[in-house]
C-alpha cells in the first residue's frame, strides 16, 4: 500500500505539470494573437541651416615649363600671364579675386600666380558665377594657346588628359583656396594599370597655397594616364597641363580641367576636329598624338563593355565604336578617319567610367601646311572632357581667344528650348532631344544661360595653330539644412 500511495502521488505531479505546461502555452499563443502595446519616441533634433558660405572658383593660373637645368629639374616656372574673364548674374554683384601663394614657382613675382574668384553669400544663385582664364605662349619648348574654366575646389577629381612619353611633359597642378591645410593623394592610372607612387600619396597643399606635380616624377613614360585626386582636411581644384615637344620643334599645349565624375552614362559635348583625318578604331599601334582619339578608363572592378557615338553637330550621319575596357586600365581609343567639323561623343557602358577625346591642329613639327609660310605652321592640341548636365541656368565666362563657340548637346528626352543672354541682348536655341546646337559668341564676353536643365555645355577656341576647349560644369551643391541630433 506504501508504494502504491508514492506512485499515485507521482503521477498526480505529473498530471499537474503537464496541465501547467498546457495553460502557459495558451496564454503564450493566445499574447502572440493580441496586438502588443505600441511606444515609440521621436529622438529629439534640430534642423540648423549653415551660415551661407562664398562661392569660390579657381583659376589656375599662367602656364609653367620645367627647367632645362639638370640641377633644378623639377622646378616649374611660369612662361608668361594668363588673360582672365570673370562675371556674374546679376552684373552687379561684386566679384573678389584673391591670389593664391606658388611658392614653387620662381617667377610668380613677374607672371601672377592662381587666382580665387569669389561673390558673396546670398549674392549670386547658383551656376550663376562664372569665370575662366586664356593664354597663348610661343617659345622654344612651348607653343600653342590654352583656355580653362576656373573651377570648385572639390574633395575628389579625375584629369583625364597628358602623356609622359618622350617629348611629352604633364604637370598637375594642386590649388588649394581653403583656410586650412589638405592633405592630397594622387593617383596615376595608365595603360597597364595603377601605377604603384609612394611618394604620391600624403602630399600637403597648404591653406590658399597651389604645388604643382610633375606626373613623369610619379610616372614615367606612360601613354594615357588617368589622374585620380582625393585630398583631406582643406579642399582642392585640380587642373593638368601638357605640352609636347617633336624633335628640336614645339607640337602644342593644353590646360585641361577636371572631368565629369564616374558614371555609365559620359557626354563629351563640343569635339572640335580642326582637320580631316585620323586612325582607324581598330588599330591598335596608333603612335604618337596627332590625331583624334578617346582616352576612357573603367573605375571598377570588372570589365566594361562601352559603346561610343560620334555624332556631328549637324545631325548628319555619325558613327558607332563598341570597346571593351578592362577595369583599372586607361586607354586610347582611335575615332576613326572624321571629317573637319564638331562633334558630340556619347558613352553609353555598363560600369562607370570616365573620359575625354584629343584633337590636333596645325602642320607636323617644322613643316608647313601649304599654303602656310614657316612661320605659320605650328601644331597645337586640346582635350575635351566630358560634363555633368547643367542645372536650368548657367553663366559661362569666355576668355580672350580665336573664334570662340559654345556647344550645347540635349540629351535629354525633350526638347530644350534655350534662352542665351549676352551684353543684354538674348537670343533663343531651339535644341530638339538628343542634338546639339552650337553658337558663336565674343571673346570677354559673360554669357547666361536659361532653359539648360540635363544640357551638356563646352567651350571651344580654333585658328591657325591654336586648338583648345573647356567643358562648363554644373556648380556643386550650395549649403543645405541639416539635422542635428544631440547625444
Amino acid at each position: 500500500m506504501p508504494a502504491s500511495r508514492t506512485i499515485a502521488r507521482i503521477g498526480g505531479r505529473a498530471a499537474g505539470f503537464l496541465v501547467a505546461a498546457g495553460v502557459a502555452a495558451a496564454a503564450l499563443s493566445a499574447a502572440a494573437l493580441v496586438p502588443w502595446p505600441e511606444h515609440r519616441v521621436t529622438p529629439p533634433s534640430l534642423v540648423v541651416q549653415p551660415a551661407e558660405s562664398l562661392q569660390q572658383r579657381v583659376c589656375p593660373g599662367p602656364l609653367l615649363t620645367l627647367a632645362d637645368d639638370a640641377a633644378a629639374a623639377t622646378t616649374a616656372s611660369s612662361i608668361g600671364s594668363a588673360d582672365l574673364v570673370a562675371g556674374a548674374d546679376p552684373d552687379d554683384a561684386e566679384i573678389i579675386e584673391t591670389p593664391l601663394a606658388a611658392p614653387g614657382n620662381p617667377q610668380a613675382d613677374r607672371d601672377g600666380t592662381p587666382v580665387v574668384i569669389a561673390v558673396e553669400p546670398g549674392s549670386v544663385d547658383a551656376g550663376m558665377f562664372a569665370g575662366a582664364q586664356s593664354q597663348s605662349a610661343a617659345t622654344e619648348t612651348i607653343a600653342g594657346f590654352v583656355a580653362t574654366a576656373c573651377a570648385e575646389a572639390s574633395a575628389e577629381s579625375w584629369l583625364v588628359a597628358g602623356a609622359t612619353t618622350l617629348g611629352r611633359t604633364s604637370l598637375v597642378s594642386l590649388s588649394n583656396p581653403t583656410d586650412v591645410a589638405a592633405t592630397v593623394d594622387v593617383r596615376v592610372i595608365g595603360e597597364t594599370g595603377a601605377i604603384d607612387a609612394g611618394s604620391a600619396l600624403g602630399i600637403i597643399v597648404p591653406a590658399r597655397t597651389q604645388r604643382t606635380v610633375s606626373l613623369a616624377g610619379l610616372a614615367p613614360n606612360l601613354t594615357s594616364p588617368v589622374v585620380h585626386i582625393t585630398s583631406t582636411g582643406g579642399m582642392i581644384a585640380a587642373a593638368l597641363e601638357q605640352y609636347a615637344v617633336d624633335g628640336l620643334s614645339p607640337a602644342g599645349v593644353e590646360f585641361t580641367g577636371v572631368a565629369a565624375m564616374p558614371a555609365t552614362r559620359q557626354v563629351i559635348p563640343g569635339f572640335v576636329v580642326a582637320e580631316s583625318g585620323g586612325v582607324d578604331p581598330a588599330e591598335d599601334h596608333a603612335d604618337g598624338d596627332a590625331f583624334p582619339a578617346l582616352r576612357v578608363l573603367a573605375t571598377g572592378d570588372e570589365p566594361v563593355d562601352v559603346s561610343v557615338g560620334l555624332v556631328p553637330e549637324s545631325g548628319a550621319g555619325g558613327s558607332t565604336i563598341e570597346v571593351t575596357l578592362q577595369p583599372g586600365r586607361a586607354t586610347d581609343v582611335p575615332l576613326g578617319v572624321l571629317e573637319a567639323g564638331s562633334y558630340t561623343v556619347r558613352l553609353e557602358a555598363d560600369g562607370p567610367i570616365v573620359a575625354a577625346a584629343r584633337a590636333t591642329t596645325g602642320s607636323a613639327a617644322g613643316e608647313p601646311a601649304p599654303g602656310e609660310t614657316d612661320a605659320a605652321a605650328s601644331v597645337d592640341l586640346a582635350w575635351t572632357v566630358s560634363t555633368a548636365p547643367l542645372l536650368d541656368e548657367a553663366a559661362v565666362a569666355v576668355p580672350e581667344g580665336p573664334s570662340p563657340v559654345l556647344h550645347l548637346a540635349n540629351q535629354g528626352g525633350d526638347v530644350a528650348e534655350v534662352l542665351l543672354a549676352i551684353d543684354g541682348e538674348s537670343r533663343a536655341v531651339t535644341i530638339e532631344a538628343g542634338s546639339a546646337a552650337s553658337v558663336d559668341v565674343p571673346a570677354g564676353a559673360i554669357v547666361t544661360l536659361s532653359g539648360v536643365a540635363g544640357v551638356h555645355a563646352s567651350v571651344s577656341f580654333s585658328g591657325a595653330g591654336e586648338l583648345a576647349s573647356f567643358g562648363v560644369q554644373p556648380p556643386g551643391p550650395l549649403d543645405a539644412p541639416i539635422r542635428v541630433f544631440p547625444r
